[in-house]
């Protein structure tokens, strides 16, 4: 009995650690090519700007951009990937 519960509480702390690894993953692959995309499109406009006045502008941009289209699209990718490996 106490075997089982313990291979129980391991299994699901992997089951766990696994699913924050590929959160991880999701965010990697949608922050990265999002942030160096936004920072080069409004680095001319940005660049005469007081600097927490380009990280707001930034932030107006990259948030929403982010939410609504990279990490969707990435955690779609992931999941892609996800099943080729199942």
């Amino acid at each position: 009995m106490a075997a089982e519960i313990l291979m129980s509480t391991r299994s699901k702390r992997s089951h766990q650690i696994n699913a924050a690894l590929w959160r991880i993953l999701v965010g990697c692959l949608g922050l990265y090519p999002t942030l160096l995309l936004v920072l080069s499109v409004l680095a001319p406009l940005t660049r005469d700007l007081s600097f927490p006045l380009m990280v707001l502008v930034e932030v107006v941009v990259l948030v929403p951009f982010t939410q609504l289209i990279s990490f969707p699209l990435a955690g779609w990718l992931v999941a892609r990937l996800r099943q080729i490996n199942q």
